[in-house]
This record gives structure tokens, sequence and C-alpha cells, in this order.
């Protein structure tokens, strides 16, 4: 088993196959996502990225259009969805709350606009941005 050398800096090393060592890691900056079991899916039903079907965990979920900020991205042309978290879907058990990340643009279930957390069922309709979402669940 080979062991790291001897540094004096505070960074971690990764070390690879044999005594070959890579450059130190920055892990101060690395983004670590968790998946565990699939909670359901939400499917595009209106808006732009119709009828794709993006799965969703349990746990908490945060839906945004950025790829690397978000679990669920919704990356598929509507700017109207912000980057950041736009909002958390959290479930455990097959039960699941929605929740407004507080951006600019209004997120709303079943034609309500969203206040705080609430909880959501299959079936029901959330619209962020142009986009209109559906929730299953299991």
């Amino acid at each position: 088993m080979s062991k790291l050398p001897n540094t004096d800096s505070q960074k971690t090393q990764i070390v690879g196959r044999g005594d070959a060592t890579a450059a130190p890691a920055d892990l101060d900056n690395l983004m670590t996502t968790i998946r565990t079991r699939v909670a359901g899916t939400l499917v595009i039903t209106d808006g732009p990225g119709k009828g794709q079907t993006l799965s969703f965990y349990e746990g908490s979920n945060s839906i945004g259009r950025d790829r690397n900020r978000n679990v669920v991205a919704l990356d598929f042309g509507d700017a109207m969805i912000h980057r950041d978290p736009h909002a958390y879907l959290t479930c455990a058990n097959r039960a699941c709350t929605l929740t407004d990340a507080g951006q600019q643009n209004p997120v709303k279930i079943n034609g309500r606009t969203l206040s705080g957390t609430v909880p959501v069922s299959p079936g029901d309709a959330i619209v962020i941005g142009q986009t209109t979402l559906q929730l299953t669940i299991g």
C-alpha cells in the first residue's frame, strides 16, 4: 500500500494506482450531490422542454436551470427559470412538499402562487417560468 508524500500543505492529495500522485484537490470548492432512491418524476407538460421526464430523489431536490447548482435541472431554454434554485421539492416516504426559493418569478401550483411550503400530490401542476411540470410519485 502506498503512502501519501510528506508535504507541508493542508490540501488533500489524490493518490492513483501505485505510487503516482495527482495535484492537490481543492475540496472546499467541490460540489457533492448524494442521490438516494428515486422518489418520482416531473413530466414537462407545457413550455420549452415539453415531453421530457426528470427524476427527483428522496430528500431535498433543488429545482433550477443550472445543472451544476441543482438536482433537478430545467436546462432546456426557459430563461424565466433561475439558474440558482427556483424551488425545492422535498420527499420522504412518498410524501412531498414544494418550497419557493424566493426568486423574482413566482412558482405556481395548480394555478395558485406558492408562498412558503405546501404539500404536493401526484397530478399537481407546478409552473416555474414558462414551464409546467406534472408530479408523479413512485
